[in-house]
C-alpha cells in the first residue's frame, strides 16, 4: 500500500475537506459554539485519511537517532514494583505485586511468601497473548486464592478470572492452577473477599439484558457491585447495589468477621457515600437486613469499613486533611455514635490498613511520604524509618500480621518492598538493580507565587553539572496534571534519567486541583476554579524564565489526559511563553466531552455544557474553542490512542486540524494516532520506548539541543 500523502499542501487539503465535511455551529443557551471539525469525530473515509496521513508526516519527522533510541530502551528496562496487596496467615505473610524487569513487554503479578522469602511468578500476560496486560488483583485473606483481570490492546475492559496460588507455589503451571471462572465486563473492578475465602463481592458492567445495559455505548453507564460463591454460575450472582441514578462508582467492603458489608459510592471526585448492611439474612440487602444510609448526599467525601464490630469512616467532613472517625455497631446500624479516631493532622491522611497490632497510617506530609503506626485505640506508638524523602507507591495490611509492607520510591531510587514493624523499622524486602548512574541527581524545590499569590510547590530534578551551570539556558520539561484529586509525587521516572543525561532538567508541578494539600487544594482547581490550574501551571512556567534557570526558546511542558487538557490550555493561552508542548491521550473540545463515554463520569469535576453557567466556565479555557487564526503557536506533538476507553481521540484530531489551520509561525503542529495501544495502561514497554523516543526527538528538534 502506498504511503499517504502528508506534504503541507495535501494535509491543509485533508483539513479544509473536514470542514466542508462537518463544520456545525451549535446554539447552547442562547450562545453559537462553532464546532468545524465535527467530521473528525467519527471514523469514516475522510478521518481515515486525515489520520493516516497525519500520523505518517509525524513518523517520517520524529526519527530518533540509535543512540537515543538505545538509551531510551536501557532506562526504560530499570525493573518495576507496582500495585501491592497482602494475604496470609500470623507469621505467614504473604505479599503480592506487580513487577515488570529487563526487558520483559509487561509486568506480571508474583508473590514473596511468608519467612522463606521465596518469590513465586503468578501470572504473566505475555504468556496470555501479544498485547494482554493483568489490569488488577485481589489476594484472598489467606493468600490461597488470586481474582485477577486480564484485558487487550490497553482497553481496560478486563475479564475477572482466578487462580490457586498454592497450587502454583508447589509447582502446578499456570493452566493446571487457573480455576474455571470467567466473569467478563469487570473493567476497573473493585473486589473484596469473604474472610473464610468463599466468596467475593465484585464490580462489573451489566451485561445484554440487564438493567442498565446500552447497547449503543459500551461505557456509556456505571458499575454495579455484585457477589460470587465460588462454586456457582456468576451469571446467577445477586446484585448488592447499583442504580440507574447519574455518575456513580460503587465498591464493596467486607468486615473482618464476615457480617457486615459496607457499599462505598463515589459520586465524582468530591463526593461519596456510605452504607451499611448485615449479611446475616443473606449476601444482598434485603426486607430483613436492609441497605442503611451512614453518610449520604453530603458534599465531602466518606469512605467506610468495619473491623471488630465498629465502622471507620475516612473522612474530608469539615476535614479537608482528612480523619478517620468510628462507632460501634453493636446489633445494628441504626443511630451509629462516631468519636474521633485519628484526627485530622496538618498532613493528608490518603490511607489507612489495619494489622494485628492496630493500624498504619499513610500521610502526605509537605509532599513526602509519610507513614504513622497507632495502636488499636489510634494512639500513635511508632512513625516508620522510610528510606529518605519520596513516594510510597502502595500500604497494604492485614488484620492477621504484624507487619504493613509497602513500596518506596524517590526521583534517584529505583523502587523497593518494604517491611514495616510494628516498631517502626523498615527492612528492604526487594529492590530493584539498575546500574544508572543516579547519585549525581540533584532535586531542589521551590514555591512559586500564582496569580492570586498562592504559592505552588515546583520540584527541580537535574544532574550535578547543570545544577552548577545556571546559565539562563538550561532546556527545561515542566511536567503537570492538576486535578481529580490525584496526588503528584517525587517518585522514580525512568523516561526522564535520558533527559537530564542530555542536560536537561525536569520539573514537576503540585498544581490545584490535585490531592498534594487536601481537598481543599482539590476543590480549589476543580468546576468554575478550574482556570486557576492553568494560571498555577502559567506561574511555574514564567518562574523559569524570571529565575534565570531557562528562557522561552528552551522550556517544553508535557501532559497527559487531564494533563493534556492542561496543555491545551497552555498553548491557547500562552503560547509565547515555551517553545514546544508534548500532550497525549488528552482532553481538548471541553463542550462536547461528556458525549463521548465513559465522560460523563468527569461532569462532577469539570462541569457540563447542558448548564448554562457551567458553558460559560468551559468555553472559557476550552483549548479546542479557544484556537484563534493568526496566531503564532508553538511547536505541538499531539497524541492519541486507538483503544483508548477513557478519553475519546476525537479531542486530539480536532485540535490537531484546529491548530495547524490556525498557526502562522514555522513551528510544526504534529499528530500522532497510536494502534492497539489504550489510555496507558497495559501499555508494552518497547511502545514506552517509541513513545518516548517520538518525544524527545521532537523536544531536542524544538529546543536546539540536536
Amino acid at each position: 500500500m502506498a504511503s499517504p500523502d502528508s506534504t503541507p499542501a495535501a494535509l491543509h487539503a485533508l483539513n479544509r475537506e473536514a470542514r466542508e465535511a462537518g463544520a456545525t455551529v451549535d446554539s447552547l443557551h442562547g450562545e453559537d459554539v462553532d464546532d468545524p471539525y465535527r467530521a473528525l469525530e467519527t471514523r469514516g473515509e475522510v478521518t481515515e485519511r486525515w489520520i493516516d496521513a497525519q500520523s505518517s508526516r509525524t513518523e517520517d519527522a520524529l526519527v530518533p537517532g540509535e543512540a537515543m533510541q538505545a538509551r531510551l530502551d536501557a532506562f526504560l528496562s530499570i525493573g518495576t514494583l507496582g500495585a501491592i496487596a497482602v494475604g496470609g496467615v500470623p507469621g505467614e505473610p504473604r505479599v503480592f505485586f506487580s513487577r515488570r524487569e529487563g526487558d520483559r513487554q509487561q509486568p506480571r503479578v508474583e508473590v514473596r511468601l511468608g519467612g522463606e522469602g521465596r518469590i513465586v511468578p503468578l501470572v504473566d500476560p505475555e504468556a496470555l497473548g501479544e498485547r494482554a496486560a493483568v489490569d488488577w488483583f485481589y489476594p484472598s485473606p489467606r493468600g490461597r486464592l488470586l481474582a485477577f483481570g486480564v484485558s487487550r490492546n490497553g482497553d481496560e475492559r478486563s475479564e475477572l478470572h482466578l487462580l490457586d496460588v498454592d497450587a502454583v507455589a508447589s509447582g502446578a503451571s499456570y493452566d493446571e492452577a487457573l480455576r474455571p471462572l470467567r466473569i467478563p465486563r469487570t473493567k476497573w473492578c473493585r473486589l473484596d473477599w469473604l474472610p473464610d475465602e468463599s466468596g467475593f463481592y465484585y464490580t462489573r458492567y451489566p451485561r445484554p439484558g440487564e438493567e442498565g445495559f446500552d447497547p449503543e455505548e459500551e461505557d456509556g453507564y456505571f458499575p454495579r457491585v455484585f457477589f460470587h460463591a465460588l462454586g456457582t454460575d456468576p451469571a446467577e450472582d445477586p446484585r448488592v447495589f447499583g442504580a440507574d441514578d447519574g455518575a456513580d462508582f460503587p465498591s464493596a467492603a467486607v468486615s473482618t468477621d464476615g457480617r457486615w458489608v459496607t457499599v462505598n459510592v463515589f459520586r465524582g471526585w468530591s463526593k461519596a457515600d456510605v452504607y451499611v448492611f448485615s449479611r446475616d439474612a443473606g449476601p444482598a440487602p434485603s426486607a430483613a437486613a436492609p441497605l442503611r444510609p451512614v453518610a449520604v448526599g453530603q458534599d465531602a467525601i466518606h469512605v467506610g469499613f468495619v473491623h471488630e464490630d465498629h465502622l471507620y469512616l475516612h473522612t474530608n467532613a469539615g476535614a479537608p486533611r482528612y480523619r478517620v472517625d468510628r462507632a460501634p455497631l453493636g446489633a445494628g446500624a441504626e443511630a451509629l455514635d462516631f468519636a474521633p479516631f485519628l484526627p485530622e493532622r496538618d498532613a493528608p491522611l490518603e490511607a489507612i490498613a489495619f494489622t494485628a497490632r492496630g493500624v498504619a497510617a499513610q500521610y502526605l506530609d509537605d509532599l513526602r511520604a509519610k507513614v504513622v503506626l497507632f495502636g488499636p485505640d489510634g494512639t500513635e506508638r511508632a512513625v516508620a524509618a522510610l528510606p529518605g524523602d519520596g513516594a510510597l507507591g502502595g500500604l497494604a495490611g492485614s488484620p492477621a500480621l504484624e507487619d504493613v509492607f509497602a513500596t518506596f520510591e524517590a526521583f534517584g531510587t529505583p523502587p523497593t518492598l518494604l517491611r514495616i514493624a510494628p516498631t517502626g523499622e523498615a527492612e528492604a524486602q526487594l529492590a530493584v538493580e539498575t546500574d544508572a548512574e543516579l547519585a549525581d541527581l540533584r532535586v531542589e524545590r521551590v514555591g512559586v507565587r500564582s496569580a492570586d499569590g498562592t504559592e505552588v510547590p515546583l520540584w527541580l530534578v537535574m544532574d550535578a553539572d547543570r545544577a552548577a551551570r545556571r546559565d539562563g539556558d538550561a532546556p527545561v520539561l515542566l511536567y503537570g496534571y492538576g486535578g481529580f484529586n490525584v496526588s503528584l509525587r517525587p517518585g522514580f521516572r525512568r523516561n526522564i534519567l535520558y533527559w537530564l543525561e542530555r542536560g536537561g532538567v525536569f520539573a514537576l508541578a503540585n498544581l490545584r486541583g490535585g490531592g498534594e494539600r487536601g481537598e481543599a487544594w482539590h476543590r480549589a482547581g476543580m468546576l468554575g476554579e478550574k482556570e486557576r490550574v492553568f494560571e498555577d501551571f502559567e506561574a511555574c512556567i514564567a518562574w523559569l524564565s524570571e529565575s534565570g534557570l531557562s528562557r522561552p526558546e528552551r522550556i517544553a511542558i508535557e501532559g497527559g489526559s487531564n494533563g493534556g487538557l492542561l496543555m491545551g490550555a497552555m498553548v491557547t493561552r500562552v503560547p509565547e511563553r515555551f517553545a514546544a508542548a508534548a500532550s497525549y491521550v488528552g482532553l481538548y473540545d471541553m463542550v462536547r466531552y461528556h458525549h463521548f463515554p465513559p465522560a460523563e463520569l468527569w461532569v462532577p469535576e469539570y462541569g457540563s455544557a447542558d448548564d448554562p453557567e457551567q458553558l460559560r466556565w468551559l468555553l472559557a479555557y476550552s483549548p479546542y474553542h479557544r484556537v484563534r487564526p493568526g496566531t503564532r503557536y508553538p511547536a505541538v506533538l499531539i497524541e492519541t490512542a486507538d483503544h483508548d476507553s477513557r478519553v475519546h481521540w476525537a479531542h486530539s484530531t480536532k485540535f490537531a486540524a484546529a491548530l495547524q489551520e490556525a498557526s502562522t509561525g514555522p513551528a510544526p503542529i504534529y499528530f500522532y494516532m497510536q494502534r492497539n495501544l489504550g489510555h496507558g495502561a497495559g501499555t508494552r514497554r518497547s511502545d514506552l520506548v517509541l513513545r518516548y523516543a517520538r518525544m524527545y526527538a521532537f523536544l531536542e528538534a524544538q529546543l536546539g539541543m540536536e
